[in-house]
């Protein structure tokens, strides 16, 4: 067993975002990022608006699984450790974007 925790792929959280009860897939790049193409059923949160407020109001249940994807640019690791702080233990980094493979949304 190790003591390092395996880090999921974007394709890995994508997958358990979409078939998991109660998970969510955030995307924490800029708006024009995620404009120019993102996967299906992923809430835009750019990083810079990770606000107690905007994200109680649209995740009460801190219990949700949130599956946070990235790019190189817009760090998904800076993204998870805001949710944490904002009491969202399953916070989880879900990879980044220039790593994905399979279709796009516009």
């Amino acid at each position: 067993m190790s003591i390092f925790k395996k880090k999921l792929t974007v394709n890995e959280a994508i997958n358990k975002a979409h078939t998991s009860e109660n998970a969510m897939l955030i995307d924490c790049r800029t708006k024009d990022e995620f404009n120019h193409g993102h996967v299906a059923g992923a809430v835009n949160i750019p990083l810079d608006k990770i606000t107690e407020d905007r994200i109680l109001r649209r995740f009460p249940d801190k219990e949700t699984s949130l599956y946070i994807i990235g790019s190189y640019n817009f760090r998904p690791e800076k993204a998870v450790k805001a949710f944490k702080k904002l009491g969202y233990k399953n916070a989880i980094f879900g990879g980044n974007m220039e790593e994905h493979y399979g279709m796009l949304k516009k």
